[in-house]
Formats: structure tokens, sequence, C-alpha cells
């Protein structure tokens, strides 16, 4: 679904242990054809956009994520407390 990455995209990937100048150049692939399901979820799209960030400094933190208005209709009463200001 996602596209091969790149220094645009992700600065520094050509510089991981395994990165390979070879890998097949992938095209991006709309993640609305993908998640049929969810795709008329704005929030559900949004989260699962955070999530698949590949630069994991720019990707959604779970501290962020629990708190995301994806989660806001679901029952977190059985979840512990955190300190959501910290997110």
């Amino acid at each position: 679904m996602l596209r091969t990455p790149t220094e645009e995209i992700w600065p520094g990937v050509s510089e991981l242990p395994d990165y390979k100048a070879t890998f097949p150049k992938w095209n991006e692939t709309s993640l609305e054809k993908q998640v049929a399901r969810l795709a008329d979820d704005k929030d559900g799209m949004d989260f699962l956009g955070e999530m698949l960030i590949y630069s994991p400094s720019e990707r959604i933190s779970a501290k962020s994520a629990i708190i995301h208005p994806f989660f806001k209709d679901f029952d977190t009463s059985g979840l512990p407390d955190f300190d959501a200001t910290v997110a």
C-alpha cells in the first residue's frame, strides 16, 4: 500500500543497515481502496495514516494514538489511567 521509502519521505532511510538501493520501486496505492470498510470514517482514515508513517519520529506516538478522535466512542473504562496531557 505504501510506496517504497525514499529520502524525501523518510530522511535517513538509505543509511539504515538493511536498506538496498536495489529495492523495487513500488508506487503508493490509495488507502481508501485497500481498507474499504474504514474509508467512510474520516477519523479512522486519519488514524491509519498517522500509524503508517515510515519515519518513527513523525509517526503518531502511543500516548497520542490512545486519545485520537477515532477512539472517542470506545469504552475505555477497563483501561489503566494515564496522563493524556503528556501526549
